[in-house]
């Protein structure tokens, strides 16, 4: 494996797990004895291949069932007496064996298990021509998890013709929900003004090779001076090391002259490495990792008022009567950004890409043009109307229906596990100040705000945080929630593999920390119907924005609204919230919270209705483009459906305690 760079300089995550019915059975059935754990790794998930039952049919006949596959835990899998391969050591040979046969006698859940092994390209390339085989059998048989992997690769145009609107169709399916279904929380353009321009296809063929081989070139150049950045950041740790080992040497023979100098030498390595982690994270993003890349256009989107741009309904509503309201967006990439536009006035476009502009509506409404042009020149323009809620018969039904909790849905018990790392035991990785603070207040606000049952674990090891969320595993029970908050730092290798980094990891040793692969499967084997990992770090292996239904505000009356959350309750989710892809993000920056846990903190806090995640994501993501201006590091939260965790439909709901069912009709 080559060597880790540092992705964030702090990371945070944040799980919510909600259970409305469903019963998976991953582990020992009730009364069965417990294995024991005997280090981090039997609590890793494994593809367990159970040895057979003996059962008896009638009085003279026994005989042995086949063999049964599960995913289960390493120590679970030993004590039942399964064969598995340890996760760390796990690839796609070992991995189809547990699970092929029953997908050759029909089986969809082991249809699809395959196909997300071929898809991930356990120990070798992903094969996604085989993965759309397998998804496609499963998917055939109504399997909705299948048809969400389906449709990514049809998005995505992955061993299959790139089809987004096949893939919406088996996003739909998979959902169940056929009335007021949108797949687009917020409108996105992409800046393609160059592709309009070209006329011919043998022209666009020409200047899409030379455009090829220009990124090829530039991509090439980029990798060697990330190579260099690299060998640079390691060689800087390295000194760091060194340096706080001389001082701690020299504090032990009290020679203050000789500390002073070590302290001040110190302060500059840290500073000094800060900056190399922050410009080899955003040459990484340049280079094409996760968050964006030279392949990737500028993303213009509006936060807020939200509205969603399909069916030809370009129209916000907001609650209030006319008078001056603030227009607030972000554009992804704003390094390649020149400048936006709100109604032909240039608005300032801030490090973090966001923008905002006040605009004067008068009761009829009025219309808003924004803008994005980029360093080439190109533009992107999008209009829609903005209308007060006294104006037109679609802005009254829809704050009063949306909001409430219909009669009948049951969201069951809250359990929160809450992490904060501060300290660390290994040198390379500073103190934080924040993280602990963060972890505090979450817990607090879970607890008195929303119900929650907390346990709060600070400076967490490796062996402690996976005991914890195993430990959930194995507790709840088909009514209940989860909740699990991390904080602390975060890693991602030279593959884009993510990590938190407990207590005791150790730098440049990613089999002491734990990956977000590692965790993906924890949720999976979960017994829960929706999970939402809230992450103020890098979590890769995200589906596309789209494959999230959400509810459109234009439709909004309470027959419609009832019918969806029901049909949301119901879905097996697993989403994440992430700050923004692979960049740094600070330690602290607004107050003793860093600036995602501020707004994160204040949008549950002043929250007094049913939210679903969607709407979480959309007003954590305007507070951030509003209170981090000042922020040196850019933060673009994302909002997706976790790949290889189990999401099939739906989407995570919450409720301060104490509200109880509407009781309208």
């Amino acid at each position: 494996m080559t060597s880790p760079s540092t992705c964030p300089v702090r990371a945070r995550l944040f799980v919510v797990a909600s259970v409305f019915g469903l019963t998976v059975s991953a582990g020992l059935p009730a009364g069965a004895p417990q294995a024991a754990v005997r280090n981090a790794e039997d609590l890793l998930i494994v593809d367990c291949l159970l040895p057979g039952q003996l059962r008896k049919l009638g009085r003279q006949a026994t005989y042995l069932t086949a063999r049964r596959p599960v995913r289960t835990t390493q120590a679970d899998c030993e004590i039942r007496g399964g064969e598995y391969v340890a996760y760390d050591r796990a690839n796609y040979q070992t991995a189809l064996k547990v699970w092929l046969e029953g997908a050759m006698a029909g089986d969809p859940e082991a249809q699809n298990n395959v196909g997300e092994i071929y898809a991930k390209g356990l120990g070798t390339e992903p094969d996604y021509g085989m993965a759309f085989q397998w998804f496609r059998k499963a998917a055939d048989q109504g399997y909705g998890r299948a048809k969400i992997n389906l449709g990514y690769l049809y998005e995505q145009g992955l061993g299959v013709q790139k089809d987004p609107a096949m893939a919406l169709n088996l996003y739909r399916e998979a959902s169940g929900i056929q009335d007021a279904l949108m797949y687009a929380s917020v409108v996105q353009v992409e800046l393609r003004a160059r592709d309009e321009r070209i006329s011919g296809l043998e022209q666009q063929v020409r200047e899409g090779e030379a455009e090829s081989a220009r990124l090829r070139e530039q991509v090439q150049q980029l990798q060697r001076e990330l190579a260099q950045r690299r060998a640079a950041l390691q060689q800087a740790q390295r000194e760091l090391v060194d340096t706080r080992n001389r001082l701690a040497e020299a504090r032990q023979a009290q020679d203050d002259d000789l500390t002073r100098l070590l302290e001040n030498q110190l302060l500059a390595q840290e500073e000094q490495l800060n900056a190399q982690r922050t410009q080899l994270a955003a040459l990484e993003r340049r280079a094409g990792g996760a968050g964006g890349g030279l392949y990737s256009s500028p993303m213009l989107e509006i936060l807020d008022p939200v509205f969603v741009a399909a069916r030809g309904r370009n129209t916000a509503v907001y609650p209030g009567g006319p008078g001056t309201r603030k227009v607030v967006g972000r554009v992804t990439a704003p390094h390649l950004v020149s400048r936006i536009e709100v109604n032909g006035r240039q608005v300032e476009l801030t490090p973090n890409g966001g923008f905002s502009a006040e605009i004067e509506v008068p009761a009829g409404g009025t219309q808003v043009s924004v803008v994005a042009v980029d360093s080439a020149g190109d533009r992107a323009e999008l209009q829609f109307n903005l209308l007060p809620q006294a104006s037109g018969p679609a802005a009254v039904a829809a704050p009063a229906a949306t909001g409430e909790l219909p009669r009948g849905v049951k969201l069951g018990r809250y359990h929160a596990v809450v992490i904060g790392n501060n300290a660390y035991r290994d040198a390379a990785f500073p103190t934080l100040q924040s993280a602990a603070n963060d972890a505090s207040a979450v817990a607090d606000l879970l607890r008195r705000r929303y119900g929650y049952q907390v346990e709060l674990v600070l400076n967490g090891s490796r062996l402690e945080i996976l005991t914890a969320l195993d430990a959930m595993r194995k507790k709840l029970g088909p009514e209940d929630n989860l909740l699990v908050y991390y904080a602390g730092h975060g890693e991602i290798d030279g593959e884009g593999r993510g990590y938190w980094v407990p207590s005791d990891g150790a730098a440049n040793a990613s089999n002491t920390w734990i990956s977000n692969a590692a965790v993906s499967d924890i949720l999976d084997t979960m017994p829960a119907r929706h999970v939402l990992v809230v992450a103020d770090s890098c979590y890769s292996g995200t589906l596309s924005r789209t494959s999230v239904p959400t509810f459109d505000p234009a439709e909004a009356d309470r027959g419609k609204w009832d019918a969806w959350v029901k049909a949301v309750a119901k879905g097996r989710s697993r989403t994440v919230l992430s700050s923004g892809g692979v960049m740094p993000v600070p330690d602290a920056g607004s107050g003793r919270h860093s600036y995602f846990a501020r707004a994160f903190l204040n949008v549950l806090q002043d929250n007094n209705r049913l939210m679903p995640g969607q709407r979480l994501f959309q007003e954590v993501s305007t507070a951030l483009a509003l209170a981090a201006i000042d922020s040196p590091l850019p933060q673009v939260p994302e909002y997706a459906p976790i790949r290889y965790a189990g999401h099939e439909s739906g989407d995570f709901l919450f409720l301060p305690a104490g509200r109880t069912a509407a009781t309208g009709p």
